[in-house]
This record gives structure tokens, sequence and C-alpha cells, in this order.
């Protein structure tokens, strides 16, 4: 091999490596960015809720279209992404059901909890499928999930935990 191609080797290499880093950090960034917007709105006042509906109360964004409301599960859209709200009233707002059930998860890429008073709260997030990220986030009886992005972590945390927080029975 000459010493032209071998240097083109070495430098595609290198290029690759760096690149590859550079979206390792990124992931990480984004992981913690989500944890860190879900531990700040977790542990602010409850929000306010503008929907009242049969058996819940709930605030949802104006991006949210209501697809189904069924027993213990509400399912939102915005455009082609889903969001699963499922709910258990009589879960007190400090369970850990759904945080147990979530460290079961062997896919789990972070999985941090939080607390509050006499709340409890978590965010889950799985490895890709494919290009999307299952992002979980809760608290007591709440948990909320969609598939979304790495660029929409933080986000769609923000969001869904703020819809986790408002709901009341």
């Amino acid at each position: 091999m000459n010493k032209w191609k071998f240097g083109q080797l070495i430098a595609s290499t290198l290029i690759v490596v760096f690149l590859a880093g550079c979206t390792l950090k990124a992931e990480s960034k984004a992981f913690d960015e989500a944890m860190t917007v879900t531990d700040t709105v977790f542990k602010k006042e409850k929000p306010e809720t503008n929907n009242e509906l049969d058996d819940l109360a709930v605030y949802i964004p104006d991006n949210l279209e209501i697809a189904e409301n069924t027993n213990n599960n509400l399912i939102l859209e915005d455009g082609e992404q889903t969001y699963i709200l499922f709910y258990n009233r009589f879960e007190p707002a400090a369970s850990e059901t759904n945080y147990r059930e979530a460290e079961e998860a062997e896919d789990n890429a972070l999985l941090e909890s939080f607390k509050e008073k006499k709340r409890f709260g978590y965010i889950k997030i799985s490895e890709p499928e494919g290009r999307k990220y299952e992002l979980q986030v809760g608290t007591g009886s709440v948990k909320v999930t969609t598939l979304t992005t790495k660029n929409q972590l933080e986000q769609d945390a923000q969001m869904m935990m703020k819809m986790a927080r408002s709901v009341s029975y």
C-alpha cells in the first residue's frame, strides 16, 4: 500500500472514531438534559389541569389530541407521535410500582428516580429501537410513555412530566 492510500485510511478511521465519540457525547448530554428537566418539573407545584374527562382531570398541551380514552389509559397524538398516559387511581402519589416495573427491563439506558415530600417520580430511557428511544416518565400512580428521537428527549420529558404531575381524580 502506498503512503497516500495509507494516509487516507488513517484519516478516514480517525474521522469515524471522532464522529462516533461526538454521537456518544450527544446522547449522554441528551439524557442528562432530559433527566434534569424531568426532575425540575417534578419538584414544581402541581400544574393546573385543562381537561376534565370521565374519571380524571389532566393537563394536555395544545399540540396533543385525545385519540382514545379507556379505563386507565389516555392515548394522545401529535401527528405521527403517540403518547400513552397510564393511570391507576388506587395507587398513592408515593407509589413506586411503575418504577419497579421499569427496573426489571433489560434495555434501560437511563433510569433515575426523584423524591419530594410524599411523592415519587422517575424517568426511564430505553435503548433505541431503530432511531427512536422509548421515553417513560412517571409519578406515583401515573406514567407517560412515547417513542422519541434523541433531539426531542428533553422537550418530550418536560411535557410528559407536566402531564403526569397534573393528573387528579
